[in-house]
């Protein structure tokens, strides 16, 4: 199609093409190599791409070596996984390695430069498909305690990291709407181990829990490099929000009494 015709079309063509926003909703496994759906808004439409993890690495190694101190950070890529030691395809797995690259993307199209750049409308634009539909959030009851979550921050100590949790209720008056929470990461991972032992006889309320954030060993992981913070607080962001969506985890005193309500 050439720049003519893609305009008449209310297409873009590339060269103009400024990536708006981007998420990456879900992952699909195909001939058991994982594809992460990428879902794009750009100036004019939006669309999806399959990217695998080795698409997104190849661009990666392209964007730091073209950028370089205009290379945003935050922008934290998850590192190469040995097939030999963990499933790619475990459902931790693939929400782990989904949310880092979402949030990598993200951090990439905030600037306005590297939003319009060539070599990143091409990374998002190349196998170009029609837009899947999107899933409706669930309305959350009336009567729920929390309505948002968010870690924002951490706090590092001599040999720990504190996680700031940033609460929300936007159904009480404005002075008891907000409220913040430190917690370690083993507290977190501690209390969805005790929720999902409060769930034994209820296999279909378990199946409903996101992922449980997964443990890392310190023989093999640096808890206190800022890189493996930043993606720590990235994981655990996550997880609590889609925690407090679903029935099971709202509704448990568990969870509730660990985020701050008596």
């Amino acid at each position: 199609m050439t720049t003519l015709e893609a305009e008449s079309k209310g297409l873009p063509p590339q060269e103009k093409e400024t990536i708006k926003s981007v998420s990456i909703p879900r992952a699909k496994i195909i001939d058991n190599n994982v594809h992460y759906v990428v879902q794009v808004q750009g100036s004019f439409n939006a669309w999806c791409v399959l990217k695998r993890y080795s698409m997104f690495e190849e661009a990666h190694k392209e964007f730091v070596d073209t950028f370089k101190s205009s290379f945003p950070q935050g922008a934290v890529f998850p590192p190469k996984k040995i097939k030999f030691f963990q499933s790619h395809t475990s459902p931790e797995f693939i929400e782990e390695r989904r949310v880092l690259l979402e949030n990598y993307l993200r951090k990439l199209v905030a600037v306005s430069n590297l939003a319009k750049h060539s070599l990143v409308t091409s990374f998002l634009t190349k196998g170009k498909q029609k837009l899947e539909v999107k899933e409706v959030d669930e309305v959350m009851p009336e009567d729920v305690e929390i309505t948002d979550v968010s870690i924002p921050s951490t706090r590092v100590m001599s040999d720990h990291v504190l996680y700031q949790i940033d609460l929300v209720n936007e159904r009480k008056r404005k002075s008891f709407s907000k409220w913040t929470m430190l917690k370690r990461f083993t507290q977190i991972w501690e209390m969805d181990a005790k929720l999902r032992a409060s769930l034994a006889d209820d296999p279909d309320a378990i199946a409903t829990l996101p992922p449980p954030p997964q443990r890392k060993a310190k023989l093999l992981h640096d808890h206190m490099d800022p890189a493996f913070i930043e993606s720590r607080r990235i994981l655990l962001e996550n997880y609590l929000k889609k925690l407090i969506k679903c029935h099971a985890g709202v509704r448990s005193m568990i969870v509730l009494e660990f985020l701050g309500i008596q």
